[in-house]
């Protein structure tokens, strides 16, 4: 009895090592991933360059790891949620509905892009040389387009949060964070605060009418006569 005790609390003993070493090498893969990433990107980086790079086979590293998208996405996404809720403590200090959206805008355009590792560059370039019909690794996309609903939706007066209803809205504004973090990886870098303007104004409603400019007046016409008179 004592010694089948003792079996137990061995392979008990073992199989909390082997969830250690589990994870360790599971963080290990992660880091070579991002170090590769990082100074190579996505494309020139290979699965067996990570697998080297972690200590490991190849054949070890699909055992955590299904792909290359798949690690990607383990590095890029606790990043993004980690921005994304900065960006939502920094929205709920404004007061005003104009001033908040504004930062919503500003930070999903300017700001993310501006600090990203470039990995959503690489996320853009691996979704579109993925096989036709692969399915994505995880719900990143859907999660974010929900929590970009409900801030704008909290960030807009009652009367307007009928404009955010699905996540629709968020969807656009996610298509075109992927064009601004491609444009900023160029060096294409554009006026992003008018941009929120301009966006705030479509879902709030302009603050005032325009003022229009006073006319100048016309100048006297000149006769024959007073012309040869000159």
């Amino acid at each position: 009895m004592r010694a089948r005790i003792h079996a137990i609390h061995y392979q008990h003993a073992r199989g909390i090592v082997a969830q250690i070493k589990k994870s360790g090498m599971r963080e290990a893969i992660l880091e070579s991933a991002f170090d590769l990433f990082s100074r190579k990107g996505y494309t020139p980086t290979t699965m067996a360059e990570i697998a080297r790079a972690s200590n490991m086979t190849v054949a070890n590293l699909y055992v955590y790891f299904d792909s290359k998208l798949a690690i990607l996405y383990e590095i890029y996404q606790p990043w993004l949620e980690q921005q994304l809720q900065a960006l939502a403590e920094s929205v709920r200090k404004f007061r005003t509905p104009r001033s908040r959206l504004r930062r919503v805008f500003t930070g999903i355009w300017g700001d993310i892009p501006a600090s990203d590792h470039s990995f959503a560059n690489a996320l853009i370039e691996a979704l579109a040389v993925s096989p036709q019909g692969m399915t994505k690794p995880n719900t990143l996309l859907m999660d974010v387009e929900t929590f970009l609903t409900a801030l704008i939706s909290e960030s807009l007066p009652p009367e307007r949060a009928h404009l955010v209803r699905n996540d629709l809205l968020a969807h656009v504004i996610w298509m075109a964070f992927d064009g601004f973090t491609i444009n900023q990886h160029l060096g294409d870098v554009r006026d992003v605060s008018a941009i929120a303007d301009i966006m705030t104004n479509l879902l709030l409603g302009e603050t005032e009418a325009p003022v229009a400019a006073p006319e100048t007046p016309a100048a006297p016409k000149r006769t024959a006569r007073k012309a040869r008179a000159e």
